[in-house]
């Protein structure tokens, strides 16, 4: 009979601990502040897409373009452009832009020869012209001082590649490349005024002349307009969530329930110990069941990192598990279903088990095989969003 008794009371005060671990981690994790000034919630498709316009002048570099003087190759130049940010750091862009070239040459049989041969032997070339390129943009800005959609002004370079067309005759295409740098200026949430200086290589057929010194052609650009930003515009952060005050009311109750339950068996375990013992194998407990409640660990949203707080909650798990070395558990990992997409979740749910096993290994000392990773991805079985971005770590025995 008291070696019954005893049992009992040790499983109570060692169910009741772990019940308030967990309640307590519940606790602790009412607020989530958000620090990261990177983070941002997933952007839809069609959020931040933009149009823009522009105009000003540009200078056509060609075989023989330095024969005139540099002011009369200036020649007006526009473009417009459709794109989207899918990140506060990275978008992508389609622009049309050119309108006139004006160079010179040698040869009174080029193609785009305007007017008579000038005193110093050359002839001057004019014709129209388009280029239609994608670029990659890059806001360096927010890629390292982070999302601030109040910033007034952005440096944005950008790179893409595409073609160009004469519409004057003779026809010509040629490949492109492109290079430049936006600086962007905010006047409101919907409207930016645009400085942008560009640069385009293009191949040497570009001005009718082939066989130059360095084999290609060149133009360059600067030009101000005007983007208008559709809606939905701008990125969202991530919202702090909260335990309701009903839920947290119910969870101090039961926190004081299991307290005054753990006093009763801490008094029974008390009186149990102090009668005499007539054999010592008769009072002997052996603990041989590894079995242990679902350990959680909460992550932040969309993040796979192992705060500093919840990986000493860890250690108490470790604790336990290096008293019965040839247990196993089970870390599955689990990511909120409202936010980011099946095939995301999936992926992070991985990352978020695996982070867990790896505190658990290195810094605990765990062996690995003990250990199996589970992803379960994006779910909503646990009440609040906030409680689906976790890791339950459980017996596998």
């Amino acid at each position: 009979m008291k070696k019954i008794l005893m049992l009992l009371a040790l499983a109570g005060v060692s169910s009741v601990a772990m019940a308030q671990q967990k309640t307590e981690v519940v606790e602790q994790i009412d607020v989530i502040q958000i620090q990261d000034k990177y983070q941002v919630v997933t952007n839809p498709f069609w959020s931040n897409w933009f149009f823009s316009i522009g105009g000003g002048a540009e200078a056509t570099f060609g075989d023989n373009d330095k024969a005139g003087s540099f002011g009369k190759r200036i020649s007006p130049t526009l473009n417009f452009a459709v794109g989207k940010w899918f990140t506060p750091g990275l978008g992508l862009r389609l622009q049309y832009s050119g309108l006139q070239a004006r160079g010179y040459t040698y040869d009174a049989g080029a193609d785009y020869v305007r007017g008579t041969q000038m005193k110093d032997g050359y002839y001057k070339q004019r014709f129209d012209y388009m280029n239609l390129h994608g670029d990659v943009m890059f806001n360096l800005n927010a890629l390292f001082g982070g999302y601030n959609q109040h910033r007034v002004y952005e440096i944005i370079p950008y790179v893409g590649a595409g073609f160009t067309h004469n519409y004057t005759k003779p026809h010509r295409e040629a490949l492109s490349v492109n290079a430049g740098i936006i600086n962007r200026f905010r006047i409101s949430n919907a409207m930016d005024i645009n400085l942008e200086l560009s640069a385009m290589g293009v191949e040497d057929k570009f001005d009718g002349e082939v066989g130059g010194d360095h084999g290609y052609d060149g133009v360059l650009s600067a030009t101000v307009g005007l983007t208008y930003r559709f809606p939905a515009r701008g990125f969202r952060r991530p919202m702090p969530q909260l335990v309701s005050q009903a839920e947290l009311a119910i969870m101090q109750d039961q926190l004081a329930e299991l307290g005054a339950a753990n006093q009763q068996l801490q008094n029974a375990l008390t009186a149990a110990q102090n009668q005499p013992v007539e054999e010592v194998a008769e009072t002997e407990v052996i603990l041989t069941d590894p079995d242990i409640a679902p350990r959680t660990v909460f992550f932040n949203i969309g993040s796979a990192e192992v705060s500093a707080r919840e990986a000493m909650n860890l250690s108490y798990l470790a604790d336990q598990m290096k008293q019965f070395p040839n247990a196993t558990y089970t870390v599955n990992g689990y990511a909120d279903s409202a936010t980011g997409t099946p095939a995301f979740n999936k992926e992070l749910s991985l990352k978020r088990a695996q982070a867990v096993v790896d505190v658990l290994v290195k810094q605990y000392g765990i062996p690995a095989d003990r250990l199996k990773v589970d992803a379960n991805g994006g779910v909503d079985k646990f009440g609040q969003p906030i409680l689906n971005r976790v890791v339950l770590v459980k017996s596998a025995n």
